[in-house]
């Protein structure tokens, strides 16, 4: 077979891959695009005219809009933050355990990853509770109980969520951080111990450089999902109280399928869409550039 031959069965070959690609991404994709540029509403008589960008520009003058971008910006690098420093620490400890403990520990950790988020909004509804859940009757305790608006004062409702959502996703960082502290050899940490390397110039000399590519990978997978953010918070708040806790995502579902307006709902999801984008093409660059390495 000839290397044109050969060529054509490749592209022959990769046809239905691309097929799937078109269909699953790029139609539903541009019937979005399209949908946002005109006046489509659900159930209502709606003129079905031709609007542009008067959406997206609707959405910058929309008090509720801009919240709920700086909202889920916040949401995101807070939780982030927290959930790799949590992650990263508990699995750089974990490596010091022996073996046996140490996989019985990252298996009770890791228990949350097999519960549904829905679930997990559920549960903490319930330990939120002011009357009999179980945080209120810890912080009574300690005489905090009365300062603690859990999930019924703004100043507090994200927070809350964020701690809900720390508790879930910690251990997924856990287990990829634990898998990249496996393939650093154990003579590297010998050697820094003939040295005199303490643990603090040991964690940031040699463990942390040497998974960086982990850790810069579980940035972008933990990072954009964490700016999606819908159903933890929908169970919890359902963006409430007074909006305080509305991401782009509940926005958007809330203008497409409470108030019908599925043209805005739309150039919300685009937004949000091109906000992730921008926010994480550097990581995407970072991590194409020390995959090549």
């Amino acid at each position: 077979m000839t290397r044109s031959n050969r060529s054509y069965l490749a592209g022959f070959l990769v046809l239905p891959a691309v097929a799937v690609v078109v269909l699953a991404m790029i139609v539903p994709l541009g019937y979005a695009i399209v949908m946002s540029l005109f006046d489509f509403q659900i159930g209502r008589e709606a003129s079905g005219d031709f609007v542009g960008l008067h959406y997206y520009i609707a959405f910058f003058q929309d008090d509720v809009a801009l919240h709920s971008l700086v909202t889920t910006l916040l949401f995101t690098f807070v939780a982030l933050a927290l959930e790799l420093g949590l992650g990263i620490g508990i699995a750089v400890l974990l490596a010091d355990v022996p073996k046996r403990l140490s996989k019985l520990l990252r298996a009770i950790y890791s228990m949350p990853l097999l519960i549904s988020p829905i679930i997990i909004g559920l549960i903490w509804r319930y330990l939120y509770d002011p009357t009999f859940g179980l945080v209120y009757q810890w912080l009574g305790q300690l005489g905090l109980a009365n300062e603690f608006g859990g999930l019924a004062k703004p100043a507090s409702a994200l927070f809350s969520i964020i701690v809900a959502d720390v508790w879930q996703t910690t251990p997924f960082i856990l287990l990829v951080v634990t898998s990249g502290l496996s393939t650093i050899p154990h003579e590297v940490y010998e050697a820094s111990r003939i040295d005199g390397a303490g643990f603090l110039r040991t964690l940031f000399r040699i463990t942390l450089p040497m998974i960086g590519k982990v850790i810069v990978l579980v940035t972008l997978i933990r990072g954009t999902d964490a700016f999606r953010v819908f159903d933890i918070i929908y169970a919890l708040t359902n963006g409430g109280p007074a909006n305080s806790t509305m991401s782009l995502s509940i926005f958007a579902f809330k203008k497409g399928f409470e108030q019908y307006e599925m043209g805005y709902a739309m150039a919300i999801s685009l937004i949000t869409m091109l906000v992730l984008i921008l926010l994480f093409a550097p990581l995407v660059k970072r991590s194409a550039f020390m995959t090549r390495d």
